[in-house]
């Protein structure tokens, strides 16, 4: 992450560019006694992003009140897809705002109908319903308990849940087990809640033995699968497997010879797939679910994130027998499905839908991705790899003569981009996250890479 210690301003030149605009030095000297004031009453936790104090967000452009502006890579952490504040989605706040129905628990409304119904109407698992709930992880944590559900009706013992180490799934404790983020703390050892994990199939630092570069099939699973029988776990108390199909932070789908391998192995022992598509569905992947790069259909696929581009609404999408296993008061939400935030949900999927957002997504990010592909043969020493699908792009940094990441550049080069009008956010994992909304100009979008390559330029001789 960024350090949040560092609020020293640090004079800029203003670029001259159509979309960035820098007048103040970084951080915005009026700017350091608010962010101080809100770190005083705010988690520690909350405090590793860039300090720019967001006073104004437009389609793909994010601005200060102090005359900067930046273009954005962020989409607020892969969330605003359709773009910041729509005309679309703005008027589907004022609309639900104004009517006299703001909090409906599980009580039917029609508004929840239509998007349940348009939701069930993309959805690419056969005899789908949908349940909704508010954030991503509380749609984790619904996946999980579905998954584990029906597996204690075949056993009682069937609830083992299998994941990949170093996915995000959420912070609730079964989405945190699921995450197994590298660093992270668990609340409580995966094994004592049967919870396993297998390597992700990342081809730059192939994991089975394989090596850099290495297109991970089904030889990859079968290694992995292994390590469950070193384990002496048994495939058959599994209940369900929850995985990113293009994880956010490798943006990198799993091949389709790994996928079908996944999924044959699942079915040979009654384990059910759920593929997590909260960051990478809703056009994100240049595909409406990035499931589509993979050729396999899940049981389950939760969405949130870009669902709605602004409010938090999530849902469990999944074959009709799933959901349908608990019974009325089993599984709901308290604000699932409010008129507000189903009202917005719906006006963003039509957006997406009309003005093309998911083509879009393909063809700029085609573009990005070989603008900034450049930058490897630049820096070859310092890039392991660059890679993605659609608008979910990854620049993985590393430390010359190996594959460790290199967090410090990381962070060095997300810092200058800010200084220089393009926003991005640190990892804390040795990569760039390039994720800007769908409805970026293409333009801008080639402007903040080239951006992005003159800072390394910059950095890199800075530390040499």
């Amino acid at each position: 992450m960024i350090s949040v210690d560092d609020l020293q301003p640090c004079e800029t030149t203003p670029p001259d560019s159509r979309w960035r605009r820098i007048v103040t030095p970084i951080p915005a000297p009026e700017s350091i006694p608010i962010i101080r004031r809100l770190r005083k009453v705010e988690a520690y936790s909350n405090s590793g992003m860039p300090p720019i104090l967001w006073n104004e967000a437009e389609g793909f452009l994010v601005r200060d009140p102090y005359g900067n502006q930046w273009i954005d890579l962020t989409s607020a952490i892969v969330m605003a897809n359709v773009g910041h504040g729509h005309p679309r989605v703005r008027e589907a706040l004022h609309h639900a705002a104004d009517t006299k129905l703001l909090a409906t628990y599980a009580f039917p409304t029609e508004i929840r109908l239509e998007l349940l119904e348009k939701l069930v109407a993309i959805s690419p698992v056969p005899d789908s319903k949908a349940i909704l709930f508010s954030a991503g992880t509380e749609a984790t944590e619904a996946a999980i308990m579905l998954m584990r559900r029906q597996g204690q009706k075949i056993h009682p013992e069937k609830v083992g849940i299998l994941s990949f180490a170093d996915g995000y799934h959420g912070r609730t404790l079964a989405a945190g087990l699921a995450s197994g983020v590298a660093g992270s703390r668990d609340w409580i050892p995966r094994k004592s809640v049967r919870h396993y994990q297998i390597p992700f199939p990342f081809g730059p630092t192939c994991s089975s033995g394989e090596g850099p570069g290495h297109h991970c099939d089904e030889q990859c699973f079968q290694k992995s699968l292994a390590l469950l029988e070193k384990h002496q776990i048994d495939p058959e108390l599994i209940a369900g497997f929850i995985g990113e199909p293009m994880p956010g932070w490798a943006t990198w789908p799993m091949t389709p010879s790994y996928a079908a391998a996944l999924k044959s192995w699942a079915e040979q022992h009654n384990i059910l797939l759920c593929f997590d598509e909260v960051q990478s569905g809703c056009g994100r992947s240049g595909k409406w679910f990035a499931t589509e790069h993979v050729g396999v259909v899940p049981d389950l696929i939760t969405l949130g994130k870009g669902l709605t581009s602004s409010v938090p609404v999530s849902v469990v999408l999944g074959r009709k027998h799933i959901l349908d296993e608990p019974t009325p008061g089993e599984m709901s939400s308290t604000h699932g499905g409010n008129p507000l935030g189903a009202q917005v949900a719906l006006a963003s999927l039509k957006v997406l839908e009309e003005e093309e957002l998911v083509l879009a997504s393909a063809q700029t990010g085609e573009l990005l991705l070989a603008e900034l592909q450049k930058i490897a043969v630049h820096f070859p020493e310092q890039i392991l790899s660059v890679h993605g699908r659609g608008l979910l792009i990854s620049v993985h940094l590393r430390k010359p003569g190996g594959c460790e990441p290199d967090i410090e550049l990381a962070n060095l080069i997300v810092a200058e981009s800010v200084r220089r009008g393009v926003l991005m956010f640190g990892t804390g994992r040795g990569f760039l996250k390039i994720a800007p909304p769908l409805c970026i100009d293409p333009d801008a979008a080639l402007e903040a890479a080239q951006v992005i390559l003159d800072c390394f330029h910059h950095c890199v001789k800075k530390g040499s």
